[in-house]
């Protein structure tokens, strides 16, 4: 008897197992072309609670404050990208700040990074890498990881050095103003950075940060749905969170409002047709994109009725090279192709 209960207990173990999502490559990896729509909110009043098996987040009532885009490129198309050889995947956002990674089936590492505008622009090159996911990973699944690096700001030198703990916490149901997830894993990071600041050689002051995020990834998703994180120097905190407003991780009867992306011909010279369908009446925004993410012409279509519709675009004018053509509607559902021009 006492053997038979054991299996029953093994078996709804197993299932229980069985049910957890997992994060895994390339699913949940971002590729060249994968366009993330980030939206910033206030923070106030906001709480990352609660952890555990199945649970519920309710952040439908976010209130929006300023937008950003990151684009997925090839490395050697960002401006520092010469000096990450081991990069294969560059994340640009909005042309001023670069991240350089490297995406296999072991993981997610950070290579270093770019400020490329501003008062003083940098770049961050780790000699140690950072591992920002390990796949596959599941709930309670966790890592250590060190990881430093030295960036040169005018006549300063900064060396970094810090340490992350990467856990994930919970599973469960995640509401936010484009919809509900089922299935989603929250995974949460934290770092202590500790940077030594140099100038002439001479070390001149020591700064470290306290950094906690908290990530939601839905089945398929290739960036995070939500983003928490809290970052605390010199005792002073600071809260910062956005969600994405594009399709990624979109349970399939939820994308069913824009469907079937087609586009020829491709290669393409002086026109491009691009195809798509709307299962209602929407108006959907046609984005080209180039490699280092920066959009080169939009278009809206308003579509009046369900069923497919094709519009014809102009690229004379493109210099040869590699795009990608992105159709959103306002429900923040997209599709993305990756077509050439001669």
């Amino acid at each position: 008897m006492k053997k038979i209960n054991s299996l029953i207990v093994f078996a709804i173990l197993a299932m229980a197992l069985q049910s957890q999502p997992i994060l895994d490559y390339p699913q949940n990896a971002p590729e060249a072309g994968t366009v993330a729509e980030l939206q910033f909110v206030e923070t106030a009043g906001l709480t990352y609670e609660p952890d555990g098996p199945g649970v519920s987040w309710d952040f439908s009532q976010l209130v929006n404050t300023r937008t950003a885009q990151v684009t997925a490129i090839d490395p050697s198309l960002a401006p520092a990208g010469n000096q990450f050889p081991d990069a294969n995947l560059a994340l640009n956002m909005n042309d001023t700040v670069y991240t350089y990674t490297l995406i296999d089936e072991n993981g997610f590492y950070y290579l270093g990074t770019q400020l490329a505008a501003g008062m003083y622009p940098y770049v961050m090159v780790y000699s140690d890498s950072r591992q920002f996911l390990a796949y596959p990973f599941t709930y309670n699944d966790s890592f250590f990881d060190t990881y430093k690096g030295v960036s040169i700001v005018l006549v300063a030198e900064v060396r970094m050095s810090a340490a992350s703990n990467v856990l994930s916490d919970a599973y469960g149901t995640l509401t936010l103003p484009t919809g509900t997830y089922t299935d989603v894993l929250r995974i949460r990071i934290e770092d202590e950075e500790i940077d030594s600041i140099f100038v002439k050689g001479v070390l001149t002051s020591v700064e470290t940060t306290f950094r906690t995020q908290y990530l939601w990834y839905a089945p398929q998703s290739k960036t995070p749905l939500l983003s928490y994180e809290t970052v605390e120097v010199a005792g002073m905190t600071d809260t910062v969170c956005f969600y994405t407003t594009t399709g990624a991780g979109m349970n399939e009867d939820m994308q069913s409002g824009l469907y079937g992306l087609n586009i020829y011909p491709n290669p393409a010279g002086d026109f491009l047709m691009v195809e798509s369908g709307t299962s209602g009446p929407s108006k959907v925004l046609i984005s080209l994109v180039n490699q280092l993410g920066q959009t080169m012409l939009s278009k809206e279509c308003d579509q009046r009725r369900a069923g497919l519709f094709t519009e014809r675009i102009d690229i004379g004018s493109f210099p040869a090279g590699i795009y990608f053509v992105r159709a959103s509607n306002a429900a923040g559902e997209a599709l993305t192709q990756k077509f050439m021009v001669r």
